[in-house]
């Protein structure tokens, strides 16, 4: 019998790993990228260069392939995902679904709508327009690209007082064409956490749920995401709960989400949701490792139709993902890497800085120096072996 065929939107170096693990699952694989160079395409059965936006090119390709199920993997694939899925009667969301989980207005919208717990807000554009906003939700508030995607903490700041907002203005409206700007109360929270789930035919599990340790303020950028998280007993219960019930609000019924969240002392506050599996190597290989659930190819059996294999932990490992952010300078040499690859717990690691790379303040993922995955027995154990590799990284500077 013939593989079943898929179509994977994306092909970057983060996902090669979930690409070997389809192909591993017994699909046929078909990825694109609009990156010729793109580093999944070597692990793909075939593979096309094509811009995962151009809703029109994708379907003609999903057409000609005559595939199972258009793959996701970034906000950016969930829109055209949606286009295409509905054009073909195949299994995801609906173009209007995938609206709602990529604009972040009409998500929080949507969320008071159906009364799920998320901060205060208000939308503004105009510099006169931030004034009302501000003086409706308070200071200390936080600024983000109201139709933002592509995650990263792109044009995320904190406002503690009115000096700051001029500035913060120039850098949340400085990353997308749309001005439009969320202005949300900042919350005081206790731990942030994000969340992975799996949905099969309107039944949401949840799969896993990390802490997270941000950077310092103004900006909210991750420094490590821990697994499992701390977080035991009811007050986990309640969090999964909360999780479930936000999803459903947004309709989503076959596919995945990954929800980022805040706990107070009393209650939850959701912040936002992606409806895909959680970037970079949290699917592969961090909830795969910490979890026991291949994430991703689950992910992909929902859409296919297939049965799943498993939907449900049958273990939890701790894991790391931990962010690289040396101090600020122009590199003069590094050295260390295999070291550190070679490290014990290392799942997988790489650094993005070379002779001649200028570090910077991290005000936005993409400005991080590098990652480090690391596993272990414990959350407390992964973290440790991370910062240990870490050490094995020697950064020179001019």
């Amino acid at each position: 019998m013939a593989l079943k065929k898929i179509l994977i939107l994306g092909a970057s170096r983060y996902y090669s790993r979930c690409i070997k693990a389809a192909r591993e699952a017994g699909y046929y694989v078909i990825v694109i990228d609009r990156n010729p160079d793109s580093d999944g395409f070597q692990f793909a059965d075939e593979f096309a260069v094509c811009d995962i936006v151009d809703k029109e090119s994708v379907l003609k390709l999903a057409e000609k392939h005559k595939v199972s199920a258009i793959v996701p993997i970034n906000d950016y694939g969930v829109v055209t995902a949606a286009h295409v899925t509905t054009a073909l009667g195949l299994r995801g969301i609906s173009p209007q679904v995938a609206e709602l989980c990529s604009n972040k207005l009409a998500m929080r919208n949507q969320w008071l709508r159906k009364s799920i717990s998320s901060p205060k807000y208000a939308i503004a554009k105009e510099k006169e327009e931030f004034a009302t906003a501000i003086e409706l939700v308070g200071l200390p508030c936080i600024f983000k690209p109201a139709h933002g995607i592509g995650g990263a903490s792109r044009g995320v700041i904190v406002v503690e007082n009115e000096s700051e907002i001029n500035d913060a203005i120039a850098f949340t409206q400085s990353f997308y064409d749309d001005k439009s700007t969320l202005v949300e109360s900042f919350v005081i929270s206790e731990s942030e956490h994000s969340v992975e789930v799996l949905v099969r035919e309107g039944t949401a599990h949840v799969i896993a749920v990390s802490d997270k340790i941000k950077t310092d303020l103004p900006y909210r950028v991750d420094k490590a995401v821990l697994y499992p998280s701390s977080m035991v007993g009811k007050r986990l219960e309640m969090l999964k709960s909360v999780v479930v019930e936000a999803i459903g609000a947004l309709g989503i019924t076959n596919g995945a989400a990954h929800v980022e969240l805040a706990a107070t002392r009393n209650s939850f506050v959701l912040f936002e949701l992606g409806a895909r599996c959680g970037g970079g190597g949290t699917a592969d290989p961090i909830v795969k490792h910490s979890s026991g659930v291949d994430q991703f190819c689950e992910y992909i059996r929902i859409l296919a139709g297939d049965e799943p294999v498993s939907l449900e932990p049958n273990r939890s490992l701790g894991c790391c993902y931990y962010f690289l952010t040396p101090h600020m300078g122009e590199v003069a040499s590094v050295s260390g890497q295999q070291e550190m690859l070679n490290s014990k717990g290392v799942l997988d690691a790489e650094v993005f800085v070379s002779a001649g790379s200028i570090i910077t303040d991290v005000s936005v993922g993409t400005e991080r120096s590098g990652f480090i995955i690391t596993g272990g027995d414990t959350a407390t154990e992964a973290l440790r072996r991370a910062s240990s590799a870490e050490k094995l990284l020697k950064i020179n500077y001019v």
